[in-house]
């Protein structure tokens, strides 16, 4: 291959990337829809971003202190990360998803279609990775995101809902009504009932008695 096919190649490859961020930075912009929906301002909400970065943030102290604590029954801190930094990634192709949407569709459908947008989001991204080694590398990492097929990726669902307790929790000590945030509270509560890391069960309690402290 001639250096001119290859410049051309390098050019292709890296326009694909500032494409594929391009779709990814909106992220920053796009607000929390259920955060809106309780009353939180626009002007503070946390974005889609915000709550990716914090649940990274979470889950990378979370599975460090996890792999510390169970030698047998360590996790992948480089697939926990991947997982938790990508999981809400496909939002930037349509909206955050917020309990209106479950409500709209019936309960017996969202999951279905729930999953069915994540798909056609995911796949959308992956057509701007022009690589197919990296594509399959995304892919894999996608679809473990909406399938929850590795414990990596049931470690980053259960973590996903603890930052949203943890987002609730800072809302109430800026002086936010908490009765207003119970439907996140309890659904999330409710979620996290299956979770069978105690690293993240542990914290639960203690978020519970600071949560006292807000009434």
């Amino acid at each position: 291959m001639s250096n001119l096919d290859n410049n051309s190649k390098t050019e292709e490859l890296y326009s694909m990337i500032v494409g594929f961020i391009e779709s990814a930075i909106k992220l920053k912009s796009l607000p929390r829809q259920g955060w809106i929906r309780v009353g939180i301002p626009l002007s503070v909400v946390e974005s889609v971003a915000d709550h990716c970065y914090n649940t990274a943030m979470l889950s990378l102290l979370l599975v460090d202190l996890h792999n510390e604590l169970y030698k047998d029954e360590q996790l992948s801190s480089e697939l926990v990360m991947r997982i938790a930094i990508v999981h809400d990634l496909p939002e930037c192709k349509y909206q955050d998803f917020d309990k209106q949407v479950e409500i709209l569709v019936g309960e017996d459908h969202y999951l279905e279609f729930k999953t069915q947008i994540l798909t056609n989001a995911s796949n959308e991204l992956l057509s701007l990775i022009l690589n197919e080694n990296v594509k399959e590398l995304w892919r894999k990492t996608l679809d473990d995101v909406i399938v929850k097929s590795s414990r990596e990726a049931k470690f980053v669902s259960y973590v996903d809902k603890l930052e949203v307790i943890v987002q609730a929790l800072a809302y109430e000590k800026q002086g936010y009504n908490p009765r207003i945030f119970d439907e996140y509270w309890n659904t999330s509560l409710d979620y996290l009932r299956s979770c069978t890391f105690e690293v993240i069960n542990n914290l639960i309690p203690q978020l519970k008695q600071a949560r006292l402290q807000n009434f």
